[in-house]
C-alpha cells in the first residue's frame, strides 16, 4: 500500500461544489482509460468499489484510483461477496455477480456525484440534469447510459465509454 497525496473527489466536491461539465468529462476519460487497462488484462480485473471516495485528485491534477481491496479477477459467472457503497453498486453486483460493466455503472454514479454534489439513487439510472437543469442533454445521456440497470443497455466497455466521451468533447464546447 502506498500513500497517495491529494484529496478524494468527494472531498473536492464538498469543498468546491459540483464540477463543470468539461472537467467531469476530462476526469471521466482518465478513469475510463484506467478501467480499460484493468478490464483488458487477462483475466480482467474488476475494481468493484469505484466511488468518489476511492479516486484521489493529486496536486498535479492527475487522478489515482485507490482501494483495490475489493478488486478481483473476473472469471465468467463467478459469484462473490457484496462489496461497495450502496449508491454506486450495479444491480448485478448487488446480486453478487460483479463484472466489468459493474465498474462502468459505478463510474456513471461517480460522474453523477461530480456533476450534482449528490450521491446517486441506489439501483436507479442517474440523470444529473434533473438536479442541475443547466447541464447538457449529452452529458445527462452519457451518465444515464453508464448507469442503465440492464447490462445490455449500459455502455458495453470502458473503451466504448472513452469513445463516447471523445465524440462528446469533439462535438460541443462545454462550460
Amino acid at each position: 500500500m502506498e500513500y497517495v497525496p491529494g484529496t478524494s473527489l468527494r472531498q473536492h466536491v464538498r469543498l468546491n461544489g459540483p464540477c463543470k461539465e468539461k472537467q467531469v468529462l476530462s476526469w471521466a476519460q482518465e478513469l475510463a482509460s484506467t478501467l480499460t487497462y484493468l478490464h483488458e488484462l487477462s483475466p480482467p480485473v474488476v475494481h468493484r468499489d469505484l466511488t468518489p471516495d476511492n479516486v484521489v485528485l493529486r496536486e498535479d491534477g492527475a487522478l489515482v484510483l485507490i482501494d483495490f481491496g475489493a478488486a478481483n479477477e473476473y472469471v465468467g459467472q463467478a459469484t462473490g461477496t457484496l462489496i461497495g457503497k450502496q449508491s454506486y453498486i450495479s444491480p448485478e453486483q448487488f446480486r453478487g455477480k460483479a463484472e466489468p460493466s459493474s465498474d462502468i455503472y459505478a463510474l456513471g454514479g461517480t460522474l453523477n456525484f461530480l456533476l450534482t454534489g449528490d450521491d446517486p439513487e441506489p439501483l436507479s439510472p442517474s440523470h444529473p440534469r434533473r438536479v442541475r437543469g443547466e447541464l447538457s442533454q449529452d452529458i445527462d445521456q452519457l451518465v444515464a447510459s453508464c448507469t442503465a440497470l440492464s447490462t445490455s443497455e449500459r455502455i458495453q466497455s470502458a473503451r466504448a465509454l472513452n469513445d463516447a466521451i471523445d465524440q462528446l468533447t469533439g462535438k460541443a464546447a462545454f462550460p
